[in-house]
């Protein structure tokens, strides 16, 4: 199992780590980080 680093993944900012957006009466997911709620790029790379 490989060991995990030392830094978390950062939280995405435009949904506030949710993944989802309200956008009027309907839930969408965020379009900045694909709905998994973390800021892309911070992924964590073998």
């Amino acid at each position: 199992m490989p060991k995990p680093s030392g830094k978390p993944k950062a939280k995405c900012k435009n949904c506030e780590g949710k993944g989802l957006l309200k956008v009027g009466n309907n839930k969408v997911r965020c379009q900045r980080c694909g709905g998994t709620g973390f800021k892309p790029g911070s992924t964590e790379r073998d």
